[in-house]
């Protein structure tokens, strides 16, 4: 009721403000414009409306498992600032989805009226400490491992006490976190036997031209499953580099599952090249994925690969046909910047277990189709997507996109054998 309300205040101070700012529409403005000179300066506001319409054939690699349906999402975030040391963080988040069908997993789609953010920080923002203490964001490395999942309509936050030493050029992150779980007919809880806690760091001066980043992470609960892995990333555009960028990941998992043993790694590698700095010439990539199945299941040792909570939708398909979890993919890519403002992009995938014996994961790390007896199949299939987004101003932008999977033996043989078709378009507006 009181983001209601407050959200009903600004729209009454947002109908009363000048219709132009910096020569800008009201609709292309932003909320700390128009309410400058009516709130103090350690008060800020801001937000951002999303729609999405999507959809989606092959459901569950069944044919005629269809469905198309609109997203909305709103945010309203609240800023206190009464000290250069001091930061108040709140973030009200509503999630809607009409017109999607009920058997659905709607955690991903609606969540009317919730508190997605709200924390407390102590520390200066380039100062050599900082805590936060609340509800809110993790997102460490390429997000592989930790990340907010913001594809989705609800997206993730995390309750969590984070301990950040260092600087930009060389900073270790501490934290202990439990994960929100997203409940839109009961207030939102902490997941129990969910609990990720951990150390990252980035350090930019180690190898040349490119972020190092080590990390031991520890996921606890009803498992206790540890994660040591190394990072290495030269970034497009980095100078020096002639044109080349890199990146290049490696994680090793060991602990225990319940009664089970648990050993499983994961890793992957990124090399791209852009071939100039004017209009239409591309930067071209590939890449391979890998993440460590379970060749022998019940021998008592799991060995299949713990994703953990990340952002899944950024790597392996615009169809989201995998997770980080018993998998190989190899891919090719190019991205073109027609005009400043419009970024194009089109990659292609194929994707197989790494064993025949364990199953296809889905990016939310459950087990969408399981091996029948006997199987030796592997091939998922072959993935092709194009993409587009469009910065119209600071404020706005548009997008599309569309993916289609090509199901391959292993998706015939132990399922409908459906393959899957993705288009979206969106627009989204900070405000």
């Amino acid at each position: 009721m009181r983001l209601l309300l407050l959200l009903l205040t600004l729209c009454a101070a947002w109908a009363q403000a000048p219709s132009d700012f910096a020569g800008r529409p009201v609709y292309d403005q932003t909320l700390a414009s128009l309410t400058a000179e009516r709130i103090p300066s350690w008060l800020k506001l801001s937000g951002e409306f999303r729609t999405r319409v999507e959809g989606r054939t092959g459901f569950n690699y069944q044919p005629g498992n269809n469905d198309a349906y609109a997203l909305f999402r709103n945010r309203l975030n609240v800023e206190l600032l009464p000290a250069n040391w001091l930061d108040f963080y709140v973030q009200g988040q509503d999630s809607r989805a009409p017109g999607v069908d009920t058997g659905r997993p709607l955690t991903t789609f609606k969540d009317a009226f919730d508190l997605r953010q709200a924390y407390l920080r102590l520390g200066k923002a380039k100062g050599l400490v900082r805590v936060t203490v609340g509800r809110q964001l993790l997102s460490y490395g390429a997000q592989r491992l930790i990340g907010p999942l913001d594809w989705t309509n609800t997206s993730r936050s995390w309750d969590a006490v984070k301990l950040e030493i260092g600087t930009s050029d060389a900073k270790v992150d501490l934290f202990a976190s439990s994960v929100v779980v997203i409940d839109p007919a009961h207030p939102d809880h902490h997941h129990d036997g969910f609990n990720i806690h951990g150390a990252y760091g980035s350090f930019k001066r180690l190898v040349p031209r490119a972020t190092v980043e080590p990390y031991l992470l520890w996921k606890t609960g009803r498992v206790s499953i540890w994660t040591a892995g190394l990072r290495v990333a030269a970034m497009p555009g980095t100078p020096g580099l002639h044109g080349f960028d890199y990146q290049a990941e490696f994680a090793k998992q060991w602990g225990t599952l319940g009664t089970l043993s648990h050993s499983a790694a994961a890793g992957y590698a990124i090399a791209g090249y852009s071939t100039g700095k004017r209009a239409w010439t591309p930067h071209l990539s590939a890449e391979f994925s890998h993440a460590s199945g379970d060749p022998n299941p019940g021998s008592g040792t799991h060995r299949t690969f713990d994703q953990l909570l990340p952002t899944n939708h950024l790597f392996y398909g615009i169809s989201d046909p995998v997770g980080w979890q018993n998998m190989n993919m190899a891919r090719v890519g190019a991205d073109v910047k027609p005009h400043k403002r419009l970024q194009v992009g089109a990659d292609y995938r194929e994707l197989w277990l790494d064993s025949a014996r364990d199953a296809l994961y889905n990016v939310a790390g459950g087990a969408a189709v399981k091996p029948l007896a006997g199987n030796t199949a592997r091939h998922i299939g072959g993935e092709a997507d194009l993409s587009a987004t469009w910065a119209v101003s600071s404020q706005w932008r548009l997008g599309a996109g569309f993916g289609h999977l090509t199901a391959g033996r292993f998706l015939k043989e132990n399922s409908k054998g459906s393959g899957q078709t993705f288009p979206y378009l969106f627009a989204q507006y900070s405000y």
